[in-house]
């Protein structure tokens, strides 16, 4: 008899029965998920990496992985990651140890759903409020529960825990404030940081590393959006670090890309830390090469070297067609650099296209969302520059002011950027510049 939780068997012996490999698990969950879901997946080598994490009982699927692992199996949800144990010849003695161990794991899941709702309250009244005291016994508890990790001061299940809950970290940041995302990740941050002091065996040191660089890139990327360049700046600095010792080299490459999209806005040259992602990625076709190739086409357009930009889109583009048609976390394709790119190198038609087609992929509350109106505002400025600034106002107005982060106003600035000389002077373009001009701190 298994000493694994009955989901856990349950999870693993789908796959096997199907004679899938962790890899087309992966594939078959990034299938599963909506349209405007998949996007926001994690990277194929973290979704291997999770779902061998539960077929080991580490701890369970949390939204929205059972319902995709159902979808996928063709199965009821209710069917899977539940603790009815799986009817074999060797359940008849052991029926008291498996009720044993489902009580276990269904009292950790609840301290696991607690603990975020928790964590969800201490975001909406920031670090410190009333809910901090309650939500540190919480998390002491839950984290006293896992036994640790021979000679390391935290358990494998902490480490795969704040994994997941950093892609959940991320996701948010396009529906929520910048101020209430970092309010939670400094929730966990807080867990993890004083690990990160003490002396772990190798690969605790690693995966440890791994996930707190992620938080760091996330509280970076915060910081940056709450107008803070400064503190953006020292916890960049700390995502390279972190990044470097965790020796996942795809990862430090996907960070140093996501931290030049961000810096580009202010002018920076980010440049040579793009060309240090592409060194990072490799020669192969990957989400991660991509990833840098897309950001150093913005790079350049926003530079003024918009053949050039061009010219490295496409390569982009070229690594983005040679991938697995489901590479989880994929675009397909890259609407955002093309929509920035053509707007900017004044391509009505590609512009509108690249915006046309990214509306029918982000609802409403999506950022994103916001995002390619400014884009289309910009576009219409060049030829009439009253509409598009008009256009922008409002695009702005219609965004509660808690949520107009460092991208958005850097994207509405856009429209400023390429008016015709002539329009600089109108009354509605001093409100524009007025209104996007306050998101710069040191």
């Amino acid at each position: 008899m298994s000493d694994l939780p009955a989901w856990a068997v349950r999870l693993r012996n789908e796959r096997l029965r199907r004679d899938w490999s962790l890899t087309d698990m992966a594939k078959q969950l990034v299938e599963a998920a909506d349209a405007r879901r998949r996007p926001h997946l994690p990277t194929r080598e973290s979704l291997i990496r999770m779902i061998r994490s539960w077929e080991a009982g580490k701890h369970r699927p949390s939204e929205p992985y059972p319902q995709l692992f159902a979808r996928a199996f063709g199965i009821a949800e209710t069917d899977l990651c539940t603790d009815k144990p799986d009817i074999t010849a060797d359940d008849a003695n052991g029926s008291r140890k498996s009720t044993v161990e489902a009580k276990a794991s269904i009292r950790d899941e609840g301290d696991d759903m607690e603990r975020r709702r928790l964590m969800r309250d201490a975001a909406a009244v920031a670090v410190g409020g009333a809910v901090a005291p309650v939500l540190a016994t919480l998390t002491d508890a839950w984290q006293a529960y896992g036994p640790r990790i021979p000679g390391a001061s935290v358990s494998q299940e902490m480490i795969d825990d704040w994994e997941e809950a950093a892609e959940a970290h991320f996701g948010r940041g396009y529906y929520e404030p910048p101020a209430t995302v970092l309010a939670a990740l400094a929730v966990d941050y807080a867990d993890i940081a004083p690990h990160l002091n003490r002396s772990q065996p190798e690969v605790v040191e690693r995966d440890l590393a791994h996930a707190a660089a992620r938080y760091s890139a996330l509280i970076a990327g915060a910081w940056y959006d709450l107008g803070s360049r400064r503190e953006a700046w020292r916890w960049w600095r700390r995502t390279r670090t972190l990044a470097d010792v965790s020796q996942d080299t795809m990862q430090a490459s996907l960070l140093r890309s996501w931290e030049a999209s961000r810096r580009r806005y202010d002018g920076d040259d980010v440049l040579p830390l793009l060309q240090e992602a592409c060194r990072l990625a490799g020669e192969q076709p990957s989400l991660t090469l991509f990833s840098a190739l897309r950001v150093e086409a913005q790079v350049l357009a926003m530079n003024g070297r918009l053949s050039e930009a061009i010219t490295t889109l496409n390569r982009a583009e070229s690594v983005l067609e040679r991938l697995p048609a489901q590479t989880p976390g994929t675009p397909r394709p890259d609407w955002y650099s093309r929509s920035l790119i053509y707007t900017l190198a004044g391509d009505g038609r590609q512009a509108s296209e690249a915006q046309d087609a990214a509306k029918k992929a982000y609802d409403s509350g999506h950022i994103m969302s916001t995002v390619f109106e400014l884009h289309r505002a910009a576009a219409q400025a060049r030829t009439n520059p009253e509409q598009g600034v008009q256009h922008a106002l409002r695009t702005l107005d219609e965004l509660p002011a808690a949520r107009r982060d460092g991208q958005t106003v850097s994207d509405a600035r856009l429209t400023l950027t390429v008016l015709p000389e002539k329009a600089r002077t109108l009354p509605a373009v001093r409100e524009l510049r007025a209104l996007t001009s306050g998101n710069r701190s040191a």
